[in-house]
Formats: C-alpha cells, sequence, structure tokens
C-alpha cells in the first residue's frame, strides 16, 4: 500500500452513545495504532442538532466563555434548568435543546401539546442582556411544537384569543391564535441577529411539515398529529411567508415562528453552515483520505446531513471518502452519497443495547478502522 501522508476525521456524533469529539478522538487513536506517521486532522463536526456547539467552539480560533442561566423547562410542572452555552466577543453559541429539549423531560411526562420554547427564550434575552449581538443557535431535538410561541412570549410578544385574552405560548394554543402583539418586543432584541443553524429543510405545514414529521418523535397521538396540522395552517396564515421557507418546520416551527417576527433572523442550512466555520475544504487540502459518518446512514442522509455534505466538499478536491455509521440501511447506495464504503461498525449479532454503550461503540469503531486499513 502506497503510504498515506493525511486523513481528514469529521464525523458527525452517533446519537446517545459517542459525541463527535469523541468519535474524532478514537478514530485518530485507531489511525495512528495502524501508523504512527500519519497526520490526522480530526474535528468534531455537527449540522445543527446535537453537538453543533462543540463543533462552534472548537473551530474558533480566540478562547469561548462558557456561561449558564436559569430558564423554565419545556413543562411548567418541571422544575427550572441551567441552559449552558458560549459566547465569544458579541456571539453567543447556544442550542434549543439546552433549554427546550427532549432530554429536558422524563420520558414518562413528555406531551408536547403542553410542551413550550419559553426557556428558549429566556436564554436568548440572557445572551442579550450579556451584550451579545449575534446568535448562533442550533434547532435540533426539541421537545415542542409551538410555532415558536414560547421563544416570541419570552421576548415581549403576547398571543391572543379572539376574545383579546393572553393565551399560554404551547401547542395546544397555537391554532386559537387571533392576533400576535409585538409591540412589547425589546429593542436591543430586534436588533440582534440570530441565525438559525438547522439540518432539515421541512416547512412548517403539510405532508413533510412540523406536525407530521416531527410532533410523533415527540409523543404526538395521531389525533394530536392532526390537531397540531390543523393548528399551523391558521398559524401559518398569520405569520404569511416565512411559513412556507425551507426548514420553517424546525424544532417544531420555531424557525417559522422567529423569523416572522424578528427582521435580523434567518435560516442556515446546518452541514454548509458548520462546516464552512471549521475550515473543512482547506484541512482536506493534501489529504488522501476523508473518513466521516454518524450513527445511522439512511435516505435521510442524502437530505443535507453531515457526511453527505463532507462527501461533497471532499469530491471537489478529488479525495475519497469513507463513512462509518452505527448501522446503516440496506438500501443505500454508498456512491449515490459520495462514498467509497459505507462502513457499520457494529458486529452483525451484537444487541443494540450493548453496541450503545459508549467503551464498546470505541472497540467497534477501533476495528472498522483496521479494516479500512486492511483493504486500502
Amino acid at each position: 500500500m502506497k503510504r498515506m501522508k493525511k486523513i481528514v476525521v469529521a464525523c458527525d456524533s452517533f446519537k446517545g452513545c459517542l459525541s463527535s469529539s469523541e468519535i474524532a478522538q478514537t478514530v485518530a487513536e485507531a489511525i495512528h495504532a495502524m501508523d504512527a506517521g500519519i497526520a490526522v486532522e480530526a474535528m468534531p463536526v455537527a449540522d445543527g442538532g446535537e453537538g453543533t456547539v462543540e463543533a462552534l467552539v472548537a473551530a474558533n480560533l480566540e478562547p469561548v466563555t462558557w456561561v449558564s442561566c436559569t430558564v423554565d423547562a419545556p413543562l411548567r410542572e418541571l422544575q427550572q434548568v441551567e441552559a449552558r452555552y458560549a459566547i465569544n466577543g458579541t456571539t453567543a453559541y447556544m442550542e434549543l435543546a439546552e433549554a427546550s429539549g427532549l432530554t429536558r423531560v422524563p420520558a414518562a411526562l413528555r406531551d408536547v401539546m403542553r410542551a413550550s420554547t419559553l426557556g428558549t427564550g429566556q436564554m436568548i434575552l440572557d445572551a442579550v442582556e450579556r451584550g451579545c449581538t449575534h446568535i448562533v443557535m442550533g434547532l435540533g431535538g426539541s421537545a415542542t411544537c409551538d410555532g415558536g410561541m414560547g421563544v416570541l412570549a419570552a421576548l415581549g410578544a403576547e398571543f391572543l384569543d379572539s376574545l383579546g385574552h393572553e393565551l399560554d405560548p404551547c401547542a395546544q394554543n397555537v391554532g386559537k391564535v387571533f392576533e400576535i402583539d409585538c409591540r412589547g418586543l425589546r429593542d436591543d432584541v430586534l436588533h440582534t441577529r440570530i441565525t438559525l443553524v438547522t439540518d432539515v429543510t421541512n416547512p412548517l405545514c403539510g405532508p413533510q411539515g412540523a406536525a407530521r414529521v416531527f410532533a410523533p418523535q415527540k409523543g404526538a397521538t395521531p389525533l394530536q398529529v392532526e390537531e397540531l396540522e390543523q393548528s399551523m395552517l391558521r398559524f401559518a396564515r398569520l405569520i404569511g411567508d416565512s411559513a412556507g421557507q425551507p426548514g420553517a418546520g424546525a424544532a417544531g416551527g420555531v424557525a417559522a415562528g422567529m423569523t416572522a417576527f424578528l427582521f435580523n433572523c434567518h435560516i442556515v442550512a446546518g452541514a454548509p453552515f458548520v462546516l464552512g466555520q471549521v475550515r473543512l475544504a482547506s484541512r482536506i487540502t493534501g489529504a488522501a483520505l476523508v473518513i466521516t459518518g454518524e450513527g445511522h446512514i439512511d435516505h435521510q442522509t442524502a437530505l443535507g446531513k453531515t457526511p453527505q455534505a463532507v462527501a461533497a466538499i471532499a469530491r471537489q478536491q478529488g479525495v475519497p471518502v469513507v463513512a462509518l455509521c452505527g448501522a446503516a440501511d440496506a438500501d443505500v447506495n454508498a456512491a449515490a452519497l459520495g462514498f467509497e464504503r459505507i462502513i457499520a461498525v457494529t458486529p452483525p449479532h451484537q444487541p443494540l443495547a450493548e453496541a450503545m454503550q459508549p467503551q464498546v461503540a470505541r472497540e467497534n469503531i477501533r476495528h472498522a478502522i483496521a479494516q479500512i486499513f486492511s483493504t486500502l
């Protein structure tokens, strides 16, 4: 085998198992165990979901300051939570899931109809009050489907029913909104630039909308999904064009609501944005191989997920790409996604519960790297 001089590692997290940075470290160690002379460029990457702040912070050439604030949990009966985010100069890097994530709600208590993004709005307000003028927020992992009512209510908006009564900002009230009073939105918030980083292109309504696609993942029953869809259709008529833009359905419609009323707020496709921030294209230059991956490779990988975006950048420089994953659907075509190969690191008969243990996953990744080297 012709000796490789440089390999780039840019894997997304194996959700619920290993973070992106843990995978990067494991792959780098496995490569050096095979050949200590290979230069390895290993970096955490993400696409707006879990690990987005970690990747953006790691890409910063200047140190960041980590801060936390006490905010409302997604459900009112739960205790308040400590939401943590990073500040670099006047830019705050945060994830909606820190305040309003599904992991903030015990499985037995999950109730998408009553869940609110109020805590996320409080986290944004905290950053603004600390002097931040730009907020970059990953939208993955929400427990909510409130169209951004909670965020906007925390920032000063009021949602009124047909009798002029103020509504509690949660999903079961989205369809009851008759008027949105934005006079209370603070000037400093309105002039804050907000970048919403998302890994989906779903609109607010329709077959691919927030209710039909994402609400079941948050515990909604089929009847609740239909109720939410009708509510989102009524809400869309109030907020206008922002409901139909790609990504508007992210985080239960947060992107639609925020971009409708915060004029300095916009949506960006997560993977290209993060990969640009980590300067992947320049780091690939001179590489003999790129290793990417995510927990599960399936048809959604082609819809803007990190591995496919990594492969597209590598392909521009003629660098081959191998994708690692915990599991891959049988009908996935590696070449169509831009990969030389897809390697599912989990042995065929290994139970999922065992494969999800971090130390087992690391060992499986090491074996996969040995397999790559044995076939090069």
